[in-house]
């Protein structure tokens, strides 16, 4: 057999090599995403409030305190916010629909500066990972650690992630959000408006 041909037959044998890595990453995510969270079938499903499982808050429930570590080294105390909308944002780095969300919440944070709290809830993942993550995309609300995930699978259930949960001055839940995307900014800033009254 010719050199040439050995050259060509080795770098065919390597980027089939490389594909097939790439298809087994991408069928790995796609799974690790399915089971982080449900994928909707219709935009209504996709924007809706979860009140269709039976783990999830219910609104105008008093939502339960709880403090959270942030990234900053602060710690954030729902109750210590009381008579300020607080909106709680459940996320991971390896949910899609988290990410492609995330700056619709750092718009909104921006827009309602100063009468609105935003707290990014990370669930369950290593905070030099989540520190990378968010000072990689420039994110600038308050981000914290529920490093074991307790905060949202107690206190917070849903059916999955990004998960939403608006809260008024009174400490009452009026709007959770299931899922997430490009079109979240007009139903969040809705659910936000309503909060304030």
């Amino acid at each position: 057999m010719k050199k040439s041909s050995k050259v060509v037959i080795v770098i065919l044998s390597a980027l089939l090599a490389i594909s097939l890595y790439a298809n087994a990453v991408m069928v790995y995510r796609i799974n690790r995403d399915l089971a982080g969270y449900r994928l909707a079938e219709e935009r209504g499903d996709e924007l809706g409030n979860g009140n269709g499982d039976e783990s999830a808050l219910s609104e105008s429930e008093r939502a339960p305190d709880f403090s959270v570590r942030l990234l900053t080294g602060e710690t954030f105390t729902l109750s210590d916010h009381r008579g300020t909308v607080v909106v709680l944002d459940f996320w991971a780095t390896w949910c899609g629909a988290c990410v492609v969300t995330m700056p619709t919440v750092q718009a909104l944070s921006e827009q309602f500066e100063g009468s609105v709290i935003f707290v990014g809830m990370n669930v369950a993942e290593d905070a030099d990972r989540v520190r990378d993550f968010i000072a990689e995309r420039g994110f600038t609300y308050p981000i914290g650690l529920d490093e074991h995930g307790d905060i949202h699978r107690e206190l917070f259930p849903s059916p999955g992630i990004p998960y939403k949960v608006i809260i008024d001055g009174e400490g009452r839940i009026t709007t959770t959000i299931l899922g997430g995307g490009d079109s979240m900014h007009g139903p969040l800033e809705e659910a936000i408006m309503e909060a304030i009254g």
